[in-house]
């Protein structure tokens, strides 16, 4: 009997601790949601090595700032934010400029596939989200996927833009739509977007069951 009413004495203080640690949690995950980052990916265009390529935002658009095909623009450095929705989809801003700081959110263009970046009116219509990291806590993902993603060539200019290819990021064949305004409409050649976490913070101390 002694027993019996010890290890009930004990529940109260066992929930507590259970209800302790998955607050932690959720306050973990949600200040690595906050955490700024820069994007890069790795891109070959001759064939050879792959070299790690941060992603620039410019005209409206995401582009691939490669050494040998430069693509001057801001480098992303932003983080994930709650979009004012219904679904309240996990977004992503970024700022656009160093001054003054201005935020804008990236989107996929529904019509192009083109990843792009703008105001909220900017968005409509256009996927939003959501947008998270994958299971090694490496690269983006979006809509749970961190496949799909192409870097599509300008053939005017020679610059690198960033498209999401819906086939390919539904498992199928490979398409880019050519939106009519550049990046879109030479080589294709499918990239990771990674997550590159500022201030030396890795995404790894998130657990992926500890995300929302």
């Amino acid at each position: 009997m002694v027993l019996g009413l010890l290890v009930i004495a004990g529940i109260p203080t066992t929930i507590g601790v259970c209800e302790a640690l998955s607050a932690q949690k959720k306050q973990n995950a949600a200040a690595k949601e906050k955490a700024k980052f820069s994007m890069t990916t790795d891109l070959s265009l001759d064939g050879g090595p792959a070299v790690e390529c941060f992603c620039v935002l410019a005209d409206g658009k995401l582009w691939v700032d490669h050494p040998d095909a430069p693509a001057p623009g801001h480098r992303f450095a932003g983080y994930y934010f709650t979009y004012p929705s219904e679904e309240k989809h996990l977004g992503l801003v970024s700022t656009i400029a160093d001054d003054p700081p201005m935020l804008n959110w990236l989107f996929v263009d529904r019509e192009t596939g083109a990843l792009r970046h703008g105001g909220r009116k900017d968005t409509l219509e256009h996927l939003i989200g959501p947008w998270g990291w994958s299971d090694d806590e490496t690269w983006l993902t979006l809509e749970g996927r961190d496949g799909g993603f192409v870097a599509a060539e300008d053939e005017e200019t020679g610059k690198w833009c960033v498209f999401l290819d819906r086939d390919q990021h539904n498992g199928g064949q490979r398409r880019v739509t050519d939106d009519g305004e550049g990046g879109g409409r030479g080589l294709r050649i499918p990239i990771k977007l990674r997550r590159k976490m500022a201030l030396g913070m890795e995404s790894r101390y998130v657990r992926p069951d500890e995300k929302r």
